[in-house]
């Protein structure tokens, strides 16, 4: 585990998982992006609801920022592809605690018309891969919205706990606010099931 921000360009692109690879999102993505981020059933249970064409780009241009060198909010946004086609994208967002130890929250989103298939899952044991094999992260986060049952499955399946319930947490897209999980997993949890 390491005590310095952990080196993004060090990372080797794209990453290959059994049927998915994921590679560093660009501002060519942003049709793509925004053919599913626009739909109510994908924005129902993200904090941002539908997105806009100008929030996606904006959105990109956020993560490309945070992907650069020393950036002061670490990030790395990815796109999923099957078949060369994108079918979804994925973040992960470094932060650093009081002790100067690194870790990091996951998001993931897959258009409608690719779910049900076990690709969410397939993403978040990739991700996994890169915070602890690769970045050395002392531990992996994730919200998810309580009604969202299928995220929680997808959380669980990659081998995340449940850690934390936060009443009234975040606004979901035209309900009132609504309560969070908190899943969680950490560097030797991981290592214990990947020896």
């Amino acid at each position: 585990m390491t005590h310095h921000p952990p080196d993004l360009n060090a990372l080797v692109w794209p990453r290959q998982s059994a049927r998915l690879a994921l590679r560093p999102v660009a501002l060519d993505d942003v049709d793509a992006i925004l053919a599913y981020r626009s739909l109510p059933e994908v924005g129902e249970f993200t904090s941002r609801g539908p997105m806009t064409r100008a929030e996606v780009e904006a959105r990109v241009e956020l993560l490309l920022e945070g992907a650069t060198t020393g950036a002061p909010d670490p990030r790395l946004g990815l796109v999923v592809e099957h078949d060369r086609a994108v079918v979804g994208d994925c973040s992960v967002r470094l932060e650093s605690d009081d002790n100067g130890m690194w870790g990091a929250s996951v998001g993931y989103a897959i258009g409608p018309e690719h779910q049900g298939r076990g690709f969410a899952t397939e993403v978040v044991r990739e991700l996994l891969v890169i915070c602890f094999g690769h970045l050395h992260l002392a531990l992996v986060e994730a919200d998810v919205f309580v009604p969202h049952v299928a995220s929680q499955r997808v959380l669980e399946k990659a081998g995340l706990r449940r850690v934390a319930h936060t009443p009234a947490g975040s606004d979901g897209e035209g309900r009132p606010r609504l309560d969070d999980f908190l899943y969680a997993v950490t560097a030797a949890e991981w290592a214990a099931r990947h020896p």
